[in-house]
């Protein structure tokens, strides 16, 4: 188990920035997420603590050392691809082994440490099976076993659930999350998917276009975020972006930015009609549109009668549950 410490992480490619300077402390046992859509650097930046990319400024520190120059085997460190990047032709037990046979570690204490991670994620009775004899959670499960069997001071995980169905996604986060607090192993874990993000992370880096838009616990990320992205992307569905001057705004605001929950369907207040709504059991989804044309959506609870299609509907919500954004997409101070 170790620290980790970016200090002004950049990367290049040719001209190129691709990276904005990262700076971030880890803690020792924290789980870490970094989430952000396509293209916005989070698995380039997961790759150069791993050491698989070069790091154009800055500093990667694990455990306090400097590992800049180290190789990807010298960090101590363990991965756990998107593809498992398990050997077809091995056993569980053989991929579980592989690394620490590299390592020349002895043969009854490789036994031991596979059983012990046999045992830890319930894949006792699949060890003589090949990967094709396998469903993808117990593939993955045996991606983590590998990583586990290494004992080492970080893990990285670079999406491990995209392969998987929905369903199994949720079981797998669950999985990952007790598996973590258990070792006490500091993790860093990349996701494109924001409810991952909110369900695992002790603190969240939602990454921009390159930047770390805004580093925070899921919840304190989700009520107070720093910018226009960080408030469109955290939250499902996201927060709903209206025009400033619908109320009272500070100066150089732009943009009035409000949770689907906190927006109410009332007898008077903004005027809107509604496009569609969707029922989803204990809640229901209205999605409507105002007179300019901007939508929005009201989240309410299932239990209250929702508006027709096509209905004219009016908006209302308290003044301290607005949020301001200026025109360079910052958030305006109260």
């Amino acid at each position: 188990m170790a620290t980790v410490t970016l200090k002004g992480i950049t990367k290049s490619f040719g001209k190129t920035e691709v990276i904005h300077g990262i700076d971030v402390d880890i803690e020792d046992g924290e789980f870490i997420v970094i989430v952000g859509p396509s293209g916005c650097g989070k698995s380039t930046l997961l790759r150069m603590v791993a050491g698989l990319e070069g790091v154009s400024g800055g500093e990667v520190q694990i455990g306090g050392t400097r590992v800049n120059d180290l190789e990807p085997m010298d960090r101590d460190i363990a991965m756990v691809f998107q593809n498992y990047a398990l050997y077809p032709h091995m056993s569980v037990f053989e991929n579980m082994a592989y690394g620490l046979k590299i390592a020349k570690t002895p043969k009854a204490e490789i036994a031991q440490r596979v059983n012990e991670a046999a045992t830890l994620l319930q894949l006792e009775d699949y060890l003589q099976r090949r990967p094709r004899e396998l469903s993808g959670g117990q593939r993955q499960r045996v991606a983590m076993g590998r990583a586990i069997v290494r004992k080492p001071a970080v893990f990285l995980f670079d999406e491990p659930l995209s392969n998987l169905d929905a369903k199994l996604r949720v079981q797998m986060r669950l999985e990952i999350k007790q598996l973590q607090r258990r070792l006490g192993v500091t993790s860093l874990y990349v996701t494109h998917d924001q409810v991952e993000a909110m369900t695992l992370a002790d603190r969240m880096i939602v990454m921009n276009a390159g930047k770390a838009d805004q580093i925070g616990a899921p919840l304190e990320v989700y009520a107070n975020p720093q910018t226009e992205f960080v408030a469109g992307f955290i939250g499902s569905p996201p927060m709903n972006f209206l025009p400033a001057d619908l109320t009272d705004a500070p100066q150089g605001a732009k943009t009035l930015g409000i949770r689907p929950e906190h927006l109410r369907l009332a007898a008077s207040g903004t005027q809107a009609n509604v496009i569609y709504t969707e029922a989803l059991g204990a809640e229901t989804l209205v999605h409507v549109a105002l007179t300019d044309g901007t939508t929005a959506t009201v989240r309410q609870d299932a239990t209250v009668p929702h508006p027709r299609e096509g209905e004219t509907v009016h908006l209302e919500w308290d003044a301290g549950d607005r949020i301001f954004f200026g025109s360079n997409g910052a958030r305006c101070p109260r």
